[in-house]
Parts: structure tokens; C-alpha cells; sequence
């Protein structure tokens, strides 16, 4: 059993590995999701994101579903009976209705168990994005922060996690509904290259549209520029979808050019790759409030 007097929560969304999670004493649950119709689970391990996308560079297509309340009834009882208090990180509420679920189910349990508490945050985030809010919500609380106080901190902070995507591969932004099959079929052809970005509750849509790679990776390095505030104190984060070279090679630009302290890669699992697809490239820090 932990030692900390509140145990923090989160949905696989936020794209950090199993091992990773028992390192910083989060307790993930796993999302549902489906392969060519057949039931699966994300695993969250360096295997599974491998699999996962085999499949979907074979031609598989993934679908993801949302948590529903009686699924996370029975993730948190265990922790109500034992009378731990939780902070649950979710996915955004603009991506999934796993949020308001997670609401009703903690309303739920709260009730039954008088005294016990169970906050949940809208992350406003996807994929890392969100990870590195539970990254900050586990080191708070390492630190002594009482549960309310790091809730409060997180959703003062939500908007201010800058996220920046980019793939190469339109294919999947069609299937997605991010992109027309026109935009996706000239885009292709003339190497168009979309920027992707989260708006301020958390969705993701088309932000700009670069010719070539360079042109992206240029463009993208001047974004962050001018987006990121204080650098030089905060991790910088990237996320890949089965592209761990190109992640590479974007994290040392970015680290030579922006200054940040550190950086962190993770991969992009099932959750937000079925809607991406492979090659997507994505960076993640806190800047200027997302419109």
C-alpha cells in the first residue's frame, strides 16, 4: 500500500507507460478499445504500443469508447473501502465523455461513503499533455500538497499545457474527420503537412498547414518560441506514434534552440493513436494560455 494520503488516478489517455505510473505511484486505468471490431485493452507497455501499431500499419482500424460510470465504480471502490481519497487526472472533456462519467460514478461513491473524497480534473488535454499534469499532480503531492490544493493547482494550469502535433500521413486526420478526403488527397500529393494544435477546452483541430518537412519542422520550433514561457524550468515532453527517430530529432532542435531543462519522450498509445494513426509527432510544455 502507498505511503502518500491520497492516491492519484488517470486514464491510459495520458499516454504514460504502465512502468512509469508505478513510479510515480499513479494508478492508471486502462482503456477499451477495438481492432477490427475485436476487444482490447491498452496496455501500456513498450509492447503493446508496438502491436498496436503493426496492426494499424497492416491496415487495421482502431476505435476507441469511453469509460462508463459502472467501470469506474468498480476501479475506485477498492479505494473507498479502504478509505483513501483520490485525485483522478482525465482525459478532456471536449475529447471524451470518460469525464462526466467519471463525475457521476465519484458523485456515486461518495454518497455511499460519507467522508471519503474523490476529486476529478478535467485535464484538458490529450496524450502528454495530460500525462505531464499528473506528472505535476505526482510531485505535489510528493511534496506535501494537500489533495484540494493540487486539484486546484492543475485546473489553474490546464490551459496553459501548449500542445503542438504533426504527421505526415493525412490518411488518418480523414478517417478522423480533421480533414476532408479533398484536403487529404491534395494534401498528399503537393506534401502538404499539417500543425495541429488543442484549443483551449481541449479538442484538436487543424492550426496551420506548411509545405514539407522542413518547412514543418521550422515552423514548429518557431512556435514553440514564441509560445513557451520559462523554459529553462520545465521538462519539455514528446510524444510518438511509432516515429522514435523524427521524436529525436525534433527534442534536440527544440532543447538546443528553446533552451528547456530536461526532456521526456513517451509514446502516443491506442487511445489517441486510433484517431491519429501512426508517424505523429507531438510536443508538449506550458506557455501562453491556449485560445
Amino acid at each position: 500500500m502507498s505511503n502518500h494520503t491520497y492516491q492519484i488516478t488517470a486514464d491510459s489517455g495520458c499516454d504514460l507507460s504502465l512502468e512509469k505510473c508505478m513510479e510515480l505511484d499513479v494508478l492508471p486505468y486502462k482503456m477499451p478499445f477495438t481492432m477490427d471490431g475485436q476487444p482490447m485493452v491498452d496496455g501500456m507497455t513498450e509492447e503493446s504500443f508496438k502491436e498496436f501499431y503493426r496492426l494499424m500499419r497492416a491496415g487495421g482500424v482502431a476505435k476507441t469508447s469511453q469509460i462508463n460510470p459502472g467501470e469506474f465504480l468498480d476501479f475506485w471502490r477498492p479505494l473507498a473501502e479502504e478509505g483513501r481519497n483520490v485525485l483522478h487526472i482525465s482525459l478532456a472533456a471536449a475529447i471524451s465523455g470518460s469525464c462526466d462519467n467519471a463525475r457521476s460514478a465519484a458523485a456515486q461513491l461518495m454518497e455511499e461513503f460519507p467522508g471519503w473524497t474523490c476529486r476529478v480534473v478535467d485535464s484538458a488535454n490529450a496524450s502528454a499533455g495530460f500525462g505531464l499534469m499528473v506528472m505535476r499532480a505526482a510531485a505535489h503531492r510528493d511534496s506535501g500538497m494537500p489533495l484540494e490544493e493540487n486539484a486546484a493547482d492543475l485546473e489553474g494550469i490546464q490551459h496553459e499545457v501548449n500542445a503542438i502535433f504533426t504527421t505526415n500521413d493525412l490518411t488518418y486526420l480523414y478517417r478522423g474527420g480533421r480533414v476532408s478526403r479533398t484536403s487529404a488527397a491534395f494534401g498528399t500529393a503537393l506534401k502538404i503537412v499539417p500543425i495541429m494544435h488543442l484549443n483551449y477546452e481541449g479538442g484538436l483541430e487543424v492550426w496551420q498547414k506548411v509545405r514539407g518537412d522542413k518547412s514543418c519542422f521550422k515552423k514548429i520550433i518557431q512556435d514553440v518560441k514564441d509560445l513557451v514561457i520559462d523554459a529553462q524550468n520545465q521538462t519539455l515532453i514528446i510524444s510518438e506514434a511509432d516515429a522514435p527517430e523524427k521524436a529525436r530529432e525534433f527534442g534536440e532542435a527544440l532543447m538546443r534552440e528553446c533552451g528547456f531543462k530536461d526532456i521526456f519522450y513517451t509514446h502516443i498509445g491506442p487511445i489517441i493513436g486510433a484517431h491519429t494513426g501512426p508517424g505523429l509527432i507531438s510536443v508538449f510544455f506550458v506557455g501562453k494560455t491556449r485560445t
